[in-house]
């Protein structure tokens, strides 16, 4: 018998939005201690807290529920496989020139503010208008391809073969071009 859990993990893998933010929430403290405890000056907090979002949706995905592990269990892992990974990178010598780079003035920082504000708003009405207009489906290949998983990646995660991921992305710039 499934968990509750891991009935909204089936869910969501259909595209259930109220399923993936549920799983989401269960998990944010999860990856807010995980991300705590990985936090340095080249590895922020926010940066890490990302990455373990990156982690639990990638666990959503490639959950089986055959494994002899629960969902919470394999989630854990890819959160934290996923922060450490990332971690890894971030204390790499290849990373020393922005680690030294010179900071930002107070005043650009000011100004930099707004217009950060102002993109972020603008991807929320982005995102927002991409769930009306977009299937479920294509929703989620969109998600994945933004977060620049190739072709045959997506078409792995979705069960789906590489041209059906293909026209899903042709649908999705016709969709979001109008």
């Amino acid at each position: 018998m499934q968990s509750e859990l891991e009935q909204h993990v089936a869910l969501a893998k259909q595209g259930s939005y109220k399923d993936i933010e549920y799983i989401f929430k269960e998990f944010k403290d999860s990856i807010d201690i995980c991300a705590h405890k990985f936090r340095t000056p080249n590895f922020d907090f926010e940066d890490a807290v990302q990455e373990g979002n990156v982690g639990l949706f990638k666990a959503i995905i490639s959950y089986s529920p055959n494994n002899s592990a629960s969902f919470s269990t394999y989630a854990k892992k890819c959160i934290l496989n996923n922060i450490i990974t990332a971690y890894k990178s971030s204390q790499s010598q290849k990373h020393q020139i922005l680690t030294n780079a010179k900071t930002i003035s107070e005043e650009d920082f000011y100004n930099n503010l707004e217009a950060n504000f102002l993109v972020k708003e603008q991807n929320k009405e982005f995102i927002r208008t991409a769930k009306e207009k977009l299937s479920k489906f294509e929703f989620l290949v969109f998600s994945l391809y933004t977060m620049q998983y190739s072709y045959k990646e997506i078409a792995d995660m979705t069960k789906k073969d590489e041209k059906s991921i293909n026209n899903a992305i042709q649908r999705i710039h016709k969709k979001l071009r109008k």
